[in-house]
């Protein structure tokens, strides 16, 4: 297909998920003769007292009254995914596709708490659509080699939750650059590995401060602190307590 956002073309082939913002001007033109099997759903991020009477229409935005421009929904995309593009093209496509299925098959069906489980599954298809674009979603783009990086060097990490890790172990350990596991890592979990490695360190210390009577100091030592005035310093910077404090 042939897809127009706003007078610029994309081009779209099957397996592709295609975004319409809220009141931009778009078309779809097949290109040869094959059949096009295009579901869709229409959804807001945000529900308002307008909801309800939102529908969809198929006229000319010069052809709508005015008092139905309110129906208009607010475009708050870029601020759960800056430069989402109109046309992406998914790596895990039948996963994506099976879940927008299920959103129409639920919604078409209109069980109890129908609405409840389109909320639910909308949610987990939007964010399978965030998800690939922040992991490179392009086409021939290493999508799954990049997540298996991501997933290698936490594995490492919870393998490792008795001491340390640097950088440079990790790289040598997943075989890339210690740069570039690092992006692909914060790209699929928000944080750098050493972060993340720290924040696992201290949740467990939490865990075993509550449900066991082993010294601070052991506590310390089984996570990887050289001293408990480290590990007590690395605690309150991030639980705003001390350990001592937060096992009372």
């Amino acid at each position: 297909m042939d897809v127009v956002v706003e007078g610029v073309h994309h081009h779209a082939v099957p397996g592709d998920v295609i975004i319409f913002r809220p009141g931009q001007r778009h078309a779809l033109h097949v290109i040869g003769s094959a059949p096009i099997h295009q579901p869709h759903i229409h959804c807001d991020l945000i529900a308002d007292e307008n909801s309800p009477f939102v529908y969809i229409s198929f006229a000319d935005i010069a052809d709508i009254a005015p008092d139905e421009h309110k129906l208009f929904r607010e475009d708050i995309l870029d601020d759960l995914c800056p430069q989402l593009p109109p046309v992406i093209h998914p790596k895990n496509v039948k996963t994506i596709e099976g879940l927008l299925m299920s959103i129409i098959h639920e919604k078409d069906n209109r069980m109890v708490y129908s609405d409840l489980v389109v909320n639910g599954m909308f949610m987990q298809f939007l964010g399978e659509i965030l998800r690939e674009v922040s992991l490179g979603e392009e086409r021939g783009a290493p999508h799954f080699s990049n997540q298996s990086i991501a997933q290698q060097v936490r594995e490492y990490l919870n393998r490792n939750m008795d001491r340390s890790v640097s950088l440079d172990e990790l790289g040598e350990n997943i075989h890339v650059s210690k740069y570039h596991l690092c992006r692909q890592f914060k790209r699929a979990f928000g944080v750098s590995p050493i972060q993340y490695h720290l924040d696992s360190r201290i949740d467990r210390a939490k865990l075993l401060l509550v449900t066991t009577d082993a010294s601070i100091g052991d506590i310390a030592e089984s996570v990887g602190f050289q001293s408990i005035y480290s590990f007590s310093r690395a605690f309150k910077k991030r639980e705003n307590v001390s350990p001592s404090v937060y096992r009372r």
